[in-house]
This record gives structure tokens, C-alpha cells and sequence, in this order.
């Protein structure tokens, strides 16, 4: 009985070390197979970049603090050569860039400089700027309302006139959108109903206090009886400022647009909002075993075949949380975020942990 209830102290104390290790301080880790010279090249980002010389890609700026030559390490552009070197035992990444001089001429042609590499892929994630949003349900239900036009059409698309209710005419440019679906978490409480737009709308008219004419333009999608106004706001193309997440602590609740399965690249859903995290915050995502019960009288050795059956139904021991990928926010909302899942090492499905990485 002895040697069971060591073995077992063993083999808990081990899963909980690794734990530990887990949520150790953070510290610069230069990768074993880092390159000791880079050149970068189009459709690279500064997370790609940080992946091949960190082990922990959001530390870049500790990476490149110290070096005066990398001012931003946001205005790196493809072709700039980047050489990793160490100055008192401690890494530095340098950006060696010839400042050639250039004569122009009356017969001289100007070339429009490369756009600077950005944090993450814009392209794959500008649509979740630009196409939706996600917005309290008590406050959808009570943004202005699309009537219907003066022929009773079931569909308004451009260029269409239609009657809307309690439009607010003070403000003139506003997006029709429509409920896609309300979001929960594991605990039921709700986040939100995530919306898609569906084209813009300008007041063109005031009938009453409640009665409002507006044009329909830019339509992606048909709008119809019943779809909702919001106030325009434009989507500016923003750089992300890359920190670790600290103290926060939140669930994964699913796939942006609702799909079963979750893997790297996906844009998820997180259950903090924009009082608790900004864009550019960076999670570990871990997932948690479930508790083990287990029988004083069982015999035990630590087998990978054996931990189940070895513990029987009287008492308890709950399993640590094992990361098993990152993710960075890229979008908040009131109780809730939109987050890029960097990368992961199994399937995800929804009702991970996410915490310091």
C-alpha cells in the first residue's frame, strides 16, 4: 500500500511539474535550429519571422530591444537581411540594410517602396474586420429596424429606398446588418450574437420622430424585412502590438463561423472582452484531463496503459492543463474576442483554457 501511494504521489507530482514549467517567467529562448541570417521575403510576418529564432515568438521586441539599427521592428520590408549575433551571452537580431545613395534624374522612373511585413496574414484575417462584428444581444434587439420599401419587395439590394424605424438622423452613414447567431460559453452565459453586414445605408430622409428613409449601396447581400441598422465605423488596417496575456484567464468557445473542429489558422472566439485584453495579446491554449478517481486499496505502478485503471471511484485527483497551441486576439468586443490560432498540435473543439503562454 505504501509503495502504491508513492508511485501515485510520483506520478502526480510529475504532471503537475510539467505544469509549472508551463507558467514558468517568461525567457528569451533562442531555437537550437535558429538561422544564424535571414532574408526576408514577400508574405512574410513578424510572426513567422520571430517562429524561426524563438521558441516564444511574442518575445521579439526583448529579441531586438537593444539594437538601435531596428528602431520598429514593424517597418521591416522583403529583402531586408536580418543576423542573429549575442552581445554579453544575451541574443540580438540586427538588420543589415545598405543605404545606397540614388541620383534622380529628369529621365528617372519612381518605384513605390514595399509595403513594411505586418504582425499576421492581413489577408486572412482583414475579413473578419470588414464583414461582421459581434455586439451585445440586448443591444442588437434594440438597434433601428429595415421596414420594407414603398412596393412591398421582399429584398432591397443598391440603389434602393426603404423605410426604417427610430433611425437616429443626426448620424447619415450606417451598415445594415443581420444576426448570424448567438454565442454562448461552456457555462451558458452569453457573449453576444455575432453579426454580418450586409451592405451600407444613408438616411436620406426624415418622415417623423420614428420614420426614416434610407438608400441602400455597397450591397454584399440582399437586405430584407426585419435586418437591423448600426452606425458605420471605418475598419483601418492596424499593426498588432504583440504582449502576453498575464493574469487573464478565459475559455476558448468556438470557431468563428461555427464549424465543429478548430486547427491552426482558424479565427476562434474567446470568452474576455476589451476591459480585460487588447489586440495583440498572445494565450497558450491548454486542455485539461479529466478528474481521475481512485481506490486507496489499488495496486499502482505508472504505466501509460495503467493510470486509468489503477485509480478507482473513492477518491479524486485532478488532472493538470497541458498547452497544446497559442493564440493572438485580434479583435474585441464587449464580452467577448476574435483570436488567430498561431498554432496547435491536436484538433480543437471548443472549451479549452486559454492563459499566460
Amino acid at each position: 500500500m505504501a509503495k502504491s501511494s508513492s508511485l501515485i504521489k510520483i506520478g502526480i507530482l510529475t504532471l503537475t511539474l510539467l505544469w509549472v514549467s508551463a507558467i514558468r517567467a517568461d525567457d528569451i529562448s533562442v531555437r537550437s535550429d535558429a538561422p544564424e541570417t535571414y532574408v526576408v521575403v514577400k508574405g512574410d510576418t513578424l510572426w513567422d519571422i520571430s517562429s524561426l529564432f524563438l521558441d516564444k515568438p511574442w518575445l521579439w521586441p526583448e529579441l531586438w530591444r537593444t539594437n538601435t539599427q531596428i528602431e520598429n521592428p514593424h517597418l521591416i520590408y522583403p529583402g531586408d537581411v536580418l543576423r542573429l549575433r549575442y552581445e554579453n551571452g544575451q541574443p540580438v537580431l540586427e538588420l543589415v540594410r545598405d543605404k545606397s545613395t540614388i541620383t534622380l534624374t529628369p529621365n528617372s522612373k519612381v518605384t513605390t517602396k514595399p509595403s513594411p511585413i505586418s504582425v499576421l496574414p492581413w489577408s486572412d484575417i482583414e475579413h473578419h474586420f470588414g464583414n461582421g462584428s459581434m455586439m451585445d444581444a440586448v443591444k442588437y434587439q434594440s438597434l433601428p429596424i429595415v421596414l420594407g420599401d414603398q412596393e412591398g419587395s421582399p429584398r432591397f439590394t443598391n440603389t434602393d429606398f426603404v423605410l426604417a424605424h427610430n433611425v437616429d438622423d443626426t448620424k447619415t452613414e450606417y451598415k445594415v446588418v443581420r444576426k448570424e447567431r448567438e454565442v454562448f460559453d461552456s457555462l451558458g452565459k452569453s457573449l453576444g450574437v455575432q453579426v454580418s453586414y450586409l451592405s451600407d445605408a444613408s438616411v436620406t430622409e426624415t418622415l417623423s420622430q420614428q420614420r426614416q428613409i434610407v438608400k441602400i449601396h455597397e450591397s454584399k447581400i440582399e437586405a430584407k424585412k426585419g435586418d437591423k441598422l448600426v452606425l458605420s465605423e471605418k475598419v483601418k488596417k492596424r499593426d498588432l502590438r504583440l504582449k502576453p496575456a498575464n493574469r487573464q484567464v478565459g475559455e476558448l468557445v468556438q470557431n468563428v463561423n461555427g464549424n465543429v473542429l478548430i486547427g491552426a489558422h482558424d479565427v476562434v472566439i474567446v470568452n474576455i472582452g476589451a476591459r480585460k485584453v487588447k489586440p495583440g495579446t498572445v494565450f497558450g491554449i491548454y486542455e485539461k484531463g479529466e478528474d481521475i478517481s481512485y481506490d486507496k486499496e489499488s495496486s499502482y505502478a505508472l504505466t501509460k496503459s495503467s493510470i486509468v485503471d489503477l485509480f478507482k471511484q473513492t477518491e479524486e485527483v485532478e488532472q493538470p492543463a497541458f498547452k497544446v497551441g497559442e493564440l493572438v486576439v485580434i479583435r474585441s468586443f464587449e464580452n467577448a474576442s476574435y483570436a488567430w490560432v498561431t498554432k496547435t498540435n491536436t484538433h480543437l473543439s471548443g472549451g479549452e483554457i486559454i492563459a499566460r503562454p
